[in-house]
């Protein structure tokens, strides 16, 4: 046996030690055409000698080079050679949004095709070619980013379905294997681009690093492991720390998960902390210098009742506490009212109903007005508007409901949500607030309505 016979020979047990694949798993191995997917690809076929489990080729066209085709034509050609099926899924490059980084879109994009991939063919994993030079490469690109120790866990060696047997494995190996068995791949020449910082450190940092450091493969991977458990820890307290002051609640209408920090106990943290606990609400890994200096300001120079944006999320600073919601909104279409009907309105239940008797409550959801006054109107729930007013219960005049909302200290995204009940265009309430004093029972009434707008349960 050659030297590199033996290695292919220890890269199988390597694979076999991983525990990331099992007999009779059934995986989608993500092929791009080059060395090291096609490494895996035959890596993997050897594997399947040994155990029974069932090979697909994912492979995605990117369309961004006038060439890819080529790439495209290859895998499909290796998989009928080694009599494996290839899917093949096609990227519209025009789809990238204005100032978003090829590279990103590119990636993001790829996982999402190589995911539908497995999940329209039923099939358990995704192999991805990544190896232990990737993983150096990815630590010095977090490291000129200045990423935390977040960024420095690096590659995952599995995140969900996606998992990565070669990672420990260095370049100069896969190379080895690659020559001696004549296994055939493409190459691509933006890898030859030093523009792009990841080939930078590809072609002109690491290969002047590595003779000096012959396990540097091995180093770098051990300061990710140690990262990935110094994350762990922090994880678990931020977790413990989200528990005692953070309350959930659902958006009243897309019914997203809203997260309230209780503000007191919040401005008690050190700096530091506060930042990390908003990270690990957003749940957002790794985040970026510019994210982490976002924040900080945020947190910082917050001044109470202003919206400010982060993302895919809206965080508000409000007198009792920090408010943070998706920033997905759903806009609530008015709604004509019939008596006994209920009326489903995202995350609560309106309904207007005959009773017999006035009964006092302290639930401002529930009201009792008197029907008499409303007697063959039109009523009709919607969202309150600018301009809007109504004169509320025990005063005289009629008030804005923005003055009515802004005296109450009602939050903006509740603000937002505030519904209103209308007869004949006339606010008749201001739900779960306060009814018109026009509206009011008195010694005169003679039918009585029960407004109600309680949580949805169902």
């Amino acid at each position: 046996m050659t030297e590199d016979r033996a290695l292919k020979s220890r890269i199988i047990n390597r694979l076999v030690e991983s525990n990331l694949i099992k007999p009779n798993d059934k995986i989608v191995v993500a092929t791009s055409g080059g060395m090291d997917s096609m490494f895996l690809l035959y890596m993997l076929v050897e594997l399947q000698k040994i155990w029974n489990i069932e090979l697909v080729v994912g492979h995605v066209n990117h369309n961004i080079r006038p060439n890819s085709i080529n790439d495209e034509k290859f895998v499909i050609e290796q998989g009928k050679k080694l009599d494996i099926p290839v899917i093949v899924k096609q990227l519209n490059y025009e789809g990238k949004k204005p100032g978003e980084s090829t590279e990103a879109w590119a990636r993001d994009n790829r996982y999402a095709q190589l995911k539908l991939i497995r999940k329209e063919n039923n099939f358990d994993k995704i192999d991805t070619g990544h190896h232990s030079n990737d993983q150096i490469e990815t630590v010095l690109q977090r490291i000129s980013e200045k990423s935390g120790i977040g960024g420095l866990r690096g590659i995952h060696k599995q995140f969900g379905r996606v998992i990565r047997p070669i990672l420990t494995i260095a370049k100069v190996d896969i190379e080895k294997v690659v020559n001696d068995l004549r296994i055939k791949y493409v190459d691509d020449e933006t890898n030859r681009n030093l523009e792009i910082p990841r080939n930078y450190f590809r072609h002109q940092i690491i290969p002047q690093w590595e003779p000096l450091y012959p396990n540097l493969g091995k180093s770098i991977q051990s300061i990710c492991e140690s990262a990935v458990e110094n994350q762990t820890i922090i994880d678990y307290f931020l977790e413990e720390l989200e528990n005692k002051i953070v309350t959930k609640d659902e958006d009243a209408f897309s019914k997203n998960v809203i997260k309230r920090i209780n503000l007191s106990s919040f401005e008690k943290l050190p700096g530091m902390v506060k930042v990390l606990l908003i990270r690990h609400i957003l749940g957002k890994y790794p985040w970026r210098k510019y994210q982490w200096n976002e924040i900080d300001k945020i947190v910082k120079s917050a001044k109470v009742g202003k919206v400010y944006n982060f993302d895919d999320f809206e965080i508000l600073k409000d007198r009792q506490d920090w408010i943070i919601r998706y920033k997905f909104k759903v806009k609530f279409k008015p709604i004509i009212v019939q008596l006994n009907e209920s009326i489903h309105c995202g995350k609560y239940v309106f309904k207007v109903r005959k009773v017999k008797k006035y009964s006092l409550t302290d639930n401002p959801n529930v009201e009792i007005i008197s029907g008499d006054k409303i007697i063959n109107k039109k009523l009709i729930l919607r969202s309150w508007q600018n301009g809007d007013v109504f004169q509320p219960l025990g005063m005289q005049g009629k008030k804005k409901i923005s003055d009515f909302l802004t005296d109450e200290k009602i939050n903006q995204f509740d603000k937002e949500n505030q519904l209103v009940l209308t007869a004949n265009n006339e606010i008749i309430w201001l739900c779960g607030r306060r009814i018109n004093e026009n509206v009011k029972i008195n010694k005169d009434t003679k039918h009585y309505l029960e407004l109600s707008m309680n949580t949805n349960v169902g």
